[in-house]
């Protein structure tokens, strides 16, 4: 299944290059804002019980900077913990969340600027 997050959290860089804690506060609660939006637009069961693999896609649109794949990495972080939040993922601890992965943006200058989280439920059950 497919949830589009129309949020672009800060570049890991940001991070790294001592982002102050309440950007990154402010990162975060924008994160739960729209992850909870996202959920409220599609018709998926929640929360989801059993163990999962994310795929993060960040979705590049009029105005948005290509970053290296890796640099993406605190968006995906900052929604994982949003759906967690939002009472759509029982918890993000490993034995819920089997693989979490970054793939390239796509560019679409034409589309919203955000994130596609694929949820592949795998066949194990969650403990």
């Amino acid at each position: 299944m497919f949830l589009f997050v129309p949020y672009l959290g800060p570049s890991t860089n940001a991070i790294y290059a001592g982002l102050h804690w309440a950007k990154r506060k402010k990162a975060k609660d924008d994160a739960v804002i729209a992850v909870k939006a996202a959920i409220q637009q599609v018709d998926i069961p929640t929360p989801i019980t059993g163990r999962v693999d994310l795929v993060f896609t960040p979705q590049l649109g009029k105005g948005a900077r290509k970053r290296d794949t890796s640099n993406n990495s605190m968006t995906a972080k900052l929604i994982e913990d949003a759906l967690v939040k939002a009472g759509f993922l029982h918890d993000d601890t490993d034995e819920y969340v089997r693989n979490v992965t970054n793939t390239p943006a796509l560019i679409d200058r034409k589309a919203h600027t955000g994130v596609w989280v694929e949820i592949i439920p795998v066949s194990e059950v969650a403990a």
